[in-house]
């Protein structure tokens, strides 16, 4: 008994069940595509209000990050707004002392690098699945080719590159969408950063309890920390 001619068509079985899911899943990636570029457009708008003319070292320099005035705190992008008033809130909970600060810090950086998740996911998903929805219908537009049936070959070949335009497309916008928001976390981190190092000067190291940092900052503890 000749076992491979059994494997073969099974493996060439399986690829054809395997056609639906991933031709599903490519309408998925498109409408997650062009979401996630929505998504970073009404963001950049939202960036480009919120932050017009503003700068974190005139700001901190205008007066105190904390106990500060609403006015003056509205000021602040959204972001920034949010740390200085869980910052405020902790230190109310007492909680900020023996490295408070900096899990606080640390938990909002990693949630903003959480953002960054989808799209570059999407960056590699998409292609994948072009590729497989190329390589799916090959193997059935060769079997026609074999049985002299043109037309349903030119029809399999059609829907092969249809799917890996579809897939690079969505992996290219996705691209383009992660690259725009590794600018925007980079830029907030080092603002929280910096931000928070000014926090710790006002509230002083008996409100933190970080004797043992000696002349370590803060900025550098976060970056041993992130490592």
């Amino acid at each position: 008994m000749n076992v491979l001619p059994i494997l073969e068509n099974g493996l060439f079985a399986l690829g054809q069940v395997l056609r639906f899911p991933v031709m599903a899943l490519l309408w998925v990636c498109v409408a997650s595509s062009l979401f996630m570029a929505g998504h970073c457009l009404l963001d950049f708008v939202a960036r480009q209000r919120e932050r017009r003319a503003f700068d974190i070292k005139r700001w901190l320099k205008d007066g105190r990050a904390l106990d500060t005035d609403p006015a003056r705190l509205g000021a602040l992008p959204s972001p920034l707004r949010a740390l200085v008033r869980d910052v405020d809130g902790a230190r109310k909970a007492g909680s900020l002392q023996h490295g408070g600060l900096e899990h606080l810090v640390l938990e909002r950086e990693e949630r903003a690098r959480h953002s960054l998740v989808p799209s570059r996911m999407l960056v590699k998903v998409g292609p994948s699945l072009g590729l497989l929805g190329t390589l799916i219908p090959m193997g059935t537009s060769l079997a026609s080719l074999a049985t002299g049936n043109l037309e349903a070959m030119a029809g399999q070949m059609v829907v092969a590159f249809t799917t890996t335009i579809i897939g690079l497309a969505t992996g290219t916008l996705a691209y383009v969408v992660a690259a725009a928001r590794q600018t925007w976390v980079a830029e907030l981190v080092r603002e929280q950063r910096f931000l928070a190092e000014r926090i710790a000067v006002e509230l002083g190291p008996d409100a933190l309890g970080n004797e043992a940092l000696g002349n370590t900052t803060l900025g550098e503890e976060l970056t041993r920390r992130a490592v």
